[in-house]
């Protein structure tokens, strides 16, 4: 009887050991592009919940990620409004491979911050975001002029933040070495948004009327917007929309939900045209480059490139011309999710010509139609 208990002691010991040592294994992260591109720091999402779940000594102070020479790479920790808390990181992965990263328990390192947003309540409620490559605002409930969804691009020509600095100077209509804002958006959809139209009319929208900030980096930051109803062709309609701004991109990533008493919502993603001079129309993009627009020396200023990428799973997808603006037409369901993107590029600030802003849009698109396929281990 003794050595029977002893001997259920010493197994029931091992298997402890044994299921700790499990519960500290790495958690394999697999991320594959079967593409024909190249990707470099895109953003991959996992299950932080899943994770923690099986491996509870992982928390979100003490997460790492590391590739497969064993170095740490930059990673975040945030919950989704609707309660999911996600792990996310930035891999490089060549076309046609696979790469291996590892998820553990450990010290995490100190990351440089690229992104950042915030309310702006020293100027009429502005809503502003970065990150090392673009900038820009949506405009809030105490500006009376303009009244849209569109919103303003700021130029930048460094990678560091700025947006903070700008408004303390009060002067970011001038170029004081980092860039400036020289894009006129007035009542337009500015740099791109998804609107309503009726009659070959875009439906404006309005200003936010609330935010919710998500999360503020260091790789991502995100907001969540709502919408007083508005009317489109009789029907009262109702948004929110939710902006995702990532590192090392010159893309904007907009989340919107619509709702209206319809089946099928007719909706542009549009930005306003001013002094263009090119453009490229893809099946679900429009590249476009123009003259800085608000500006005392156009010339001096540079040009300015957008970009509009409509997801390659939506029908019906027309580019053309509508109220003076770009836009790619289609329908939406009321009351789903229609995801969009828009980017912005200065020629000061790294855009070499607009025919490589051009590729560089067409890259982009081709991108979102070929996702990276993650798979936890």
């Amino acid at each position: 009887m003794v050595m029977k208990r002893i001997f259920s002691i010493a197994a029931a010991a091992v298997a402890a050991a044994l299921m700790i040592s499990c519960g500290q294994q790495d958690v394999k992260v697999s991320v594959a592009n079967d593409s024909e591109a190249d990707r470099v720091n895109e953003t991959v999402e996992l299950d932080f919940g899943n994770i923690v779940a099986s491996h509870p000594e992982i928390t979100a102070d003490n997460v790492v990620v590391t590739d497969a020479a064993g170095k740490q790479v930059p990673s975040q920790v945030y919950t989704e409004d609707y309660g999911m808390v996600k792990l996310i990181f930035q891999a490089s992965v060549p076309a046609g491979k696979t790469v291996e990263y590892a998820v553990k328990a450990g010290e995490r390192e100190a990351y440089d911050t690229l992104v950042f947003s915030r309310y702006v309540p020293e100027r009429l409620d502005d809503y502003a975001y970065e990150n090392n490559r673009i900038a820009g605002r949506v405009y809030g409930p105490a500006l009376e002029d303009p009244r849209t969804l569109g919103p303003d691009i700021w130029l930048k020509r460094v990678e560091s933040l700025v947006v903070d600095k700008r408004y303390e100077l009060n002067d970011y209509h001038h170029d004081h070495g980092d860039g400036m804002d020289c894009y006129k958006v007035a009542n337009t959809l500015g740099g791109g948004a998804l609107a309503p139209y009726a009659d070959d009319k875009i439906v404006l929208g309005d200003n936010y009327e609330t935010y919710t900030r998500i999360c503020n980096g260091p790789i991502r930051t995100k907001v969540l917007f709502t919408y007083k109803p508005f009317d489109v062709d009789g029907h009262l309609t109702t948004l929110k929309r939710e902006m995702t701004i990532d590192a090392n991109t010159h893309f904007i990533k907009i989340s919107n939900w619509f709702n209206a008493p319809v089946e099928k919502l007719p909706v542009v993603l549009g930005a306003v045209l001013h002094d263009v001079v090119a453009r490229t129309d893809g099946d679900y993009y429009i590249a476009f480059t123009e003259k800085a627009s608000d500006s005392a020396n156009p010339e001096a200023d540079g040009d300015i490139s957008v970009g509009l990428v409509v997801d390659a799973a939506e029908e019906g997808v027309e580019a053309g011309t509508m109220d003076g603006h770009a836009v790619l037409k289609y329908n939406i369901v009321p009351g789903k999710r229609a995801d969009v993107w828009t980017g912005s590029g200065w020629s000061k600030g790294g855009i070499e010509s607009p025919e490589a802003w051009a590729e560089m849009v067409e890259d982009f698109a081709y991108a979102q139609a070929h996702p990276l396929k993650v798979t936890v281990k």
